[in-house]
């Protein structure tokens, strides 16, 4: 590969990644009196102590400028009846600003201004930990300090599409970081 040339993946490779479950999430922030909310499906938990989650965000983001200027944001885990918000925050033609909040339940964080939206599984509010350029995108590390929990089942992105999400037990062994020797059958 030439120095400097970014390297996309292969057709194979962009497909395997599509194959990543992960859960959806509007993240939003206010610096102000802007206030911005987008659509985010790579967010994860990094670190439980302290408690840091990382977010995968376009470099250049409305939303990540505007989390770097006031230090904060927070994290809105959608469930499976919010693939139309999903949608709403992934449209670059919707409204800026309040006005993009004009069609979904939401309060008003009451010390930082940050929209957090109504009916969700969970919102983590957070202090900006670091920013990372990675790629064609950047991390941006949120370090939780205020959280509440909601009720109902997730929203995830599978392979390019929104799926809601039902769980059932599966098969496994319980313990097995207890386990010293392993029997010679195979696990699948």
């Amino acid at each position: 590969m030439i120095p400097g040339q970014v390297r996309s993946g292969t057709p194979v490779e962009q497909d395997a990644v599509r194959r990543l479950t992960t859960g959806v999430t509007v993240l939003t922030v206010a610096d102000g009196q802007s206030v911005h909310g987008a659509t985010v499906s790579a967010v994860s938990l990094v670190a439980r102590d302290p408690l840091i989650v990382c977010a995968g965000l376009r470099t250049g983001s409305v939303l990540s400028g505007l989390a770097l200027d006031s230090g904060r944001f927070a994290v809105n885990v959608l469930s499976e009846r919010q693939a139309l918000v999903a949608d709403w925050f992934a449209n670059p033609a919707r409204p800026g600003g309040r006005e993009q909040f004009a069609l979904v339940g939401w309060r008003q964080h009451p010390e930082t201004g940050i929209p957090l939206l109504d009916n969700t599984l969970a919102v983590l509010l957070c202090r900006v930990h670091r920013h990372v350029p990675a790629g064609d995108h950047e991390l941006l590390l949120g370090e939780v300090d205020e959280a509440t929990v909601g009720v109902g089942s997730p929203l995830v992105s599978f392979d390019g599409a929104l799926y809601g999400a039902e769980f059932r037990d599966v098969a496994r062994h319980r313990g097995w970081r207890n386990v010293t020797t392993v029997a010679t059958t195979t696990l699948d």
